[in-house]
């Protein structure tokens, strides 16, 4: 894949993010790391200890429990939300884009991407490549077919 210059390109999983910039030409790509954000998140049994709520029926008597809140994913899906404002807070809107994350990630930024920027969207890459240093996802895009 050629990747053009100044191409914005967001890799974020549920607690890592990296913004990085291609200041090289499309043939010869060179990733500049703009931005690096880690959040420490700890699974939902070490968040919420209260058991899940109670509703009574008001017609016959019988009571259900309402599902578990998962308090894990809920602080992963705010976290993509913050990588996108991450990109917002670069001032550039106007920058082709590349979006590398896991799938449900890649759910989430997609929901939550601004509808102006969908068609600067070059290409979404379902993998998790958020732990890894520039040159790995330099290898990754260069291998990836659309």
């Amino acid at each position: 894949m050629l990747i053009p210059h100044d191409t914005t390109i967001l890799v974020v999983d549920g607690s890592h993010m990296q913004v990085l910039r291609n200041r090289g030409t499309d043939a010869a790509p060179d990733l500049e790391l703009l931005k690096e954000q880690t959040m420490r998140n700890p699974p939902t049994r070490a968040m919420g200890t209260s058991a899940p709520g109670r509703s009574f029926g008001s017609a016959v008597p019988k009571r259900s429990a309402y599902q578990n809140s998962d308090l894990h994913q809920r602080r992963e899906d705010r976290f993509g939300h913050a990588a996108l404002q991450a990109i917002a807070s670069l001032n550039r809107e106007d920058a082709p884009l590349i979006l590398i994350a896991p799938p449900h990630m890649l759910g989430t930024l997609r929901s939550e991407l601004d509808p102006k920027r969908h068609a600067q969207i070059l290409a979404e890459i379902a993998k998790d490549f958020a732990q890894r240093d520039a040159p790995d996802i330099l290898a990754l895009l260069r291998s990836y077919q659309p």
